[in-house]
């Protein structure tokens, strides 16, 4: 495996010094601020959008969906209306778009517009959404099965069955910069979108069908992030919209950009889920049969829910069962629309996964560490859909890696003993816990054949090259590690290699920036523009120490090169979308996890003291960030767990929307961290590289819970596990 050297994040000074200019601080000249009027209702059909009349409108644009001649944001489904129309489905649904020449000035104006609602019976909840039996087709977005052997003749087999409901809760991404964008007019029938856009081709997709058989054209131009973790995926395109119309009809340059009370509670989360089990198991914990119901609450539009939803499905557990029938849905409610989040249905599934063995753990006696053990997938089993773990497969070594590491077996027996004979005295128990977690690389299926995703470099003159590719550094460090991969393939320093804007007019569609594809996809291309330049400058007696001046010598004589390619998966990866059959994602990167808590008996609070982790992501391209990256996914995976209890109201309203109320982990919170990288290289990835950006936190929240289960003899069925739930689990387990 190649070893790299450190290298500095080339984004680290701007951003420590303050000088990166995010959304909100460019300078644009004669801009207008734009602002939106809201449903107060979750489900209404609109009777009439009335403007006082007192109010002097001269001096502000206004949009309705009237103005509008595709009222759609193009994603899966076309579901979203850019403004609702006729009927509104969530509080929150965007209904008139105002522009005027001061942000005070527009908050005033949405004052003065009123809507006459008629309003109807909603759904909020998921048992809500399953038990419509008229028109049912119209609260499932997607329903996917996989079944495996036959679940029945286990469960007649089987000692015992072991059944229950986990439920997970919201989380809101809490990126620093809130959602932004703005829309600039160049000309009559020309507009440039700037924006906190982690996907700048998704919102182009979306302009072009907005604007599709007008004489507008738009480009859209990614500004450096304050942070996404896939909230600004999908939401962009429908803000974009909005700026875009109102700069449209104004004819000057528009800015909508979120406060964070308006941000949280309008934009996507992740998505709740409830998930059934029932587990066919022998005398000694081996699963021998297992049937699962997983649902997702998708909200009031469909958004990114269907692959959400497959992620899950696809990513229920490290466990190597031959009977296994799993239904999933996803579902939708009148409530804020969900959609991706770091992980996405991942974290989820892992958790009702995780919770269920420690399930089986305490209805069998057994040690938590004994069911693992006696299920856990080995080289060259198959998972769910057939597809076999034969190669780049790292969860063994990650696996023993943390139980020496953490001496999980010696702090077991250790910690029952305090919890038995010293926590009364101590005030507090103490809790160790242990999960195993994977994520799949890419696009599920054939999705990354199916983009034709492209990415181009140039050489330039002196040597220079650029990357040219619509990849987004969102704090991850992207950036950096494409420039390390070319300046390790071409042997030049990152002075001589040029990153390309992300602007659509500029940058080939190399797919959006999520799904833990960047290194290992768009990586892979790079290394293969690299090849190909270097097989037209240098003759194959040369060495890459003369790639410069050789370089140099090529352009002087044959102007600047630019070479292209796109990717496809190996060949033997097929995939069967309709019987979920085959390879779901190329590869899988792989995790376990060890989690020490304490457990205050006063105010009942969970506090993470340790957290050992081992992370198979095939190659540390760059070390330094790949360890910051599982410290950053390890805090907002404990957030998960612990702190982050957003909720709604009865009338589907998010409660929470500010960090005053909605709990993120501070500084303080953070706990000592040990991280271990496992390298089983991924053949076809760059320098063996794999996805690692959402693995690093998928497993951490059933680590935690683990934990909890083992500091109070009880097993948790749902998160965030709030000290008030904690003291339900005491109390519960006392009286019983």
């Amino acid at each position: 495996m190649k070893k790299f050297n450190k290298e500095k994040r080339i984004d680290a000074h701007k951003k420590l010094a303050g000088e990166e200019n995010f959304l909100a601080d460019l300078n644009i000249p004669d801009k207008l601020y734009a602002g939106t009027v809201r449903s107060e209702y979750a489900y209404a059909r609109i009777k009439e959008i009335e403007f006082d009349s007192d109010f002097d409108w001269n001096e502000i644009v206004i949009i309705t969906a009237d103005d509008i001649k595709n009222n759609y944001v193009a994603m899966i489904e076309n579901d979203m209306p850019f403004l609702a129309e006729e009927y509104v489905n969530f509080i929150g649904d965007p209904v008139v778009l105002l522009a005027a020449e001061s942000e005070k000035r527009v908050e005033k104006a949405i004052h003065h517009v009123k809507i006459e609602y008629d309003p109807l019976e909603p759904v909020f909840t998921i048992e809500q959404a399953l038990s419509k039996e008229e028109n049912r087709e119209n609260y499932i977005y997607k329903h996917m099965k996989i079944r495996k052997g036959d679940f029945t003749s286990a469960e007649k087999e089987a000692d015992h069955i072991i059944e229950d409901t986990i439920t997970t809760q919201y989380q809101e991404q809490a990126y620093m910069e809130p959602q932004g964008v703005i829309a600039i007019p160049k000309n009559d029938n020309e507009i440039e979108i700037r924006g906190s856009i982690q996907c700048p081709y998704y919102v182009q997709n979306a302009m072009d069908h907005l604007f599709a058989d007008t004489d507008i054209k738009i480009n859209v131009n990614a500004n450096p992030l304050g942070g996404s973790f896939g909230g600004k995926e999908d939401f962009p395109s429908l803000i974009s919209g909005h700026a875009a119309l109102l700069a449209k009809k104004a004819q000057k340059p528009v800015q909508l950009v979120y406060d964070r009370k308006e941000d949280i509670k309008n934009t996507p989360k992740r998505h709740p889920s409830k998930t059934t089990f029932k587990a066919a198991v022998t005398n000694e914990g081996r699963i021998i049969g297992l049937k699962i119901n997983l649902v997702i609450d998708g909200g009031a539009y469909c958004s990114l829910s269907p692959v959400v939803l497959e992620r899950a499905v696809l990513t229920f557990g490290c466990y190597s069962i031959n009977n296994i029938f799993i239904d999933g849905d996803a579902v939708k409610t009148n409530t804020v629309p969900n959609a991706a989040f770091r992980g996405f249905g991942g974290p989820q599934a892992l958790f009702a996964a995780e919770m269920m063995i420690e399930k089986i753990t305490n209805q069998l006696q057994l040690t938590p560490l004994e069911v693992r053990q006696n299920n856990i997938l080995k080289f060259g089993d198959t998972l769910a859909t057939g597809q076999p773990v034969n190669y780049s497969f790292g969860l063994t070594k990650c696996f023993q890696n943390v139980l020496k590491k953490s001496k999980y077996i010696k702090k077991y027996e250790e910690f029952k003993k305090f919890n038995n004979e010293k926590s009364k005295s101590a005030g507090y128990l103490k809790g160790i816990g242990i999960s195993i977690a994977r994520h799949g690389g890419g696009f599920t299926g054939k999705g990354e054949n199916y983009m034709k995703v492209e990415a181009a470099m140039e050489l330039l003159e002196q040597g220079k090259v650029k990357i040219i590719t619509a990849q987004t550094e969102m704090g991850q460090g992207v950036d950096t590690v494409f420039k390390k991969i070319v300046s390790d393939y071409l042997d030049i320093p990152y002075t001589q290699i040029i990153l390309e804007e992300k602007d659509t007019s500029k940058v080939p569609n190399s797919g959006p920036t999520v799904a833990s594809r960047s290194t290992m996809v768009v990586g892979k291309l790079l290394v293969d523009n690299c090849e190909k330049i270097k097989n037209k400058v240098l003759d194959g007696e040369q060495s890459l120490k003369e790639f410069t001046q050789e370089a140099t010598k090529f352009v002087e004589k044959n102007g600047t090169l630019k070479v292209t390619s796109f990717y496809q998966h190996p060949d033997f990866v097929k995939y069967d979308a309709e019987e979920i059959k085959g390879y779901a994602y190329p590869v899988f990167s792989w995790s376990a996890n060890v989690a020490e808590i304490k457990i205050d008996l006063t105010t009942y609070q969970p506090e993470v003291t340790k957290f050992y982790t081992s992370q198979d992501i095939g190659s540390a391209i760059n070390p330094q960030q790949a360890v910051a990256q599982v410290q950053g996914g390890t805090v907002q995976g404990i957030g998960y767990a612990i702190y982050e209890n957003m909720y709604t109201l009865d009338n589907g309203e998010i409660a929470n929307n500010g960090f005053t109320d909605y709990i993120i982990p501070t500084s303080m919170d953070i706990p000592e961290i040990d991280v271990n990288l496992v390298e089983e290289g991924y053949f076809y990835g760059p320098m063996g590289a794999k996805g690692m950006g959402e693995l690093v936190l998928v497993g951490v929240a059933p680590t935690v819970a683990s934990a909890v289960a083992n500091a109070l003899g009880k097993v948790p069925k749902q998160i965030p596990l709030t000290p008030e739930y904690i003291f339900d689990l005491i109390k519960d387990r006392d009286e019983s």
